[in-house]
């Protein structure tokens, strides 16, 4: 076998994205080269990967077994690029952290002052954003580290290592008819609107339990809905416990949902170096995190 992994990244890439042009454009690279370096490999392999012949080229039923060990063998490179880097200890010069905003930003703004005594020759750029952003920022590369929400969707060529977990709470309005209903029953809440977290795409929805339900792409989106009284939710308490919300909502308890957790984890590219500001940081956030959690 002589094949690259050049014709291994354009395989992902091109099996991804749908085409052999997508695959060009991600990569940076004219499309005759992704068509080549396909068409090399699988002279190589022995059979063909896509099905040519549609506008868009298709997997072939082999192509489909093949897809998942080219996308093992390319993320045992980035571990190694990761190890290899780690081992050689360089301290990078520059360090770009995204946080999701559903997280409480300022308990965990809180540790910049401490990187600025600890690392002050390390350049900082610090963004937020929702779970989307934050792992598509840290794929494109245009983030080193990201702190977010578990989220089951992340691209291959990242992982999630959890941090700890904060309780999500049931809410309603404090003039909703179920505010002062008692203890509520899964038919009580269904007679009323639902506001459940989606992605900024409309998808990827959290699991909604009202066939009545909007899908909305922020949990202090969804915490002002309710404070309107238009529905109910269930959310983070710290968001839910924020100034702008805790004397307009009303926590409600049911009999048949027990406590809730929501997971919090540090997201990275698996090609990512550790270095002693990026470990410091993971440390001190976890400290953080389940110094406030349930």
């Amino acid at each position: 076998m002589n094949w690259t992994l050049d014709q291994l990244l354009a395989f992902v890439t091109a099996a991804e994205l749908g085409s052999f042009s997508a695959a060009a454009r991600q990569l940076h690279k004219a499309q005759s080269r992704i068509s080549s370096a396909i068409a090399n490999l699988e002279l190589d392999l022995g059979f063909e990967l896509f099905d040519r012949s549609s506008k868009f080229p298709a997997l072939t039923a082999l192509g489909k077994e093949m897809l998942p060990e080219a996308r093992a063998v390319l993320n045992q490179c980035l571990r190694l690029d990761s190890r290899a880097l780690a081992a050689a200890n360089k301290e990078p010069i520059s360090l770009r952290i995204a946080i999701d905003e559903a997280l409480p930003l300022e308990t965990i703004h809180s540790i910049f002052s401490q990187v600025g005594d600890l690392f002050p020759n390390t350049h900082m750029v610090i963004t937020n954003g929702s779970q989307d952003d934050i792992a598509t920022a840290i794929a494109k590369q245009k983030a080193d580290l990201g702190f977010m929400l578990s989220n089951s969707a992340l691209p291959a060529e990242l992982t999630l290592q959890s941090l700890g977990h904060f309780k999500k709470i049931l809410i309603v309005g404090n003039k909703h008819p179920l505010a002062n209903a008692g203890v509520l029953s899964l038919a009580q809440l269904q007679q009323h609107r639902q506001f459940v977290l989606c992605n900024r795409s409309g998808e990827n929805r959290e699991h909604a339990l009202s066939p009545n339900h909007w899908d909305l792409d922020s949990y202090y989106l969804i915490c002002e809905l309710v404070t309107q009284n238009q529905g109910w939710a269930i959310v983070p308490e710290h968001i839910a416990r924020a100034q702008w919300f805790v004397e307009q909502i009303t926590a409600v308890k049911t009999d048949f949902l027990s406590d809730i957790l929501i997971e919090i984890g540090i997201v990275k590219r698996l090609d990512s170096p550790s270095s002693a500001i990026t470990e410091w940081i993971t440390e001190k956030m976890r400290h953080l995190i389940n110094s406030h959690a349930v």
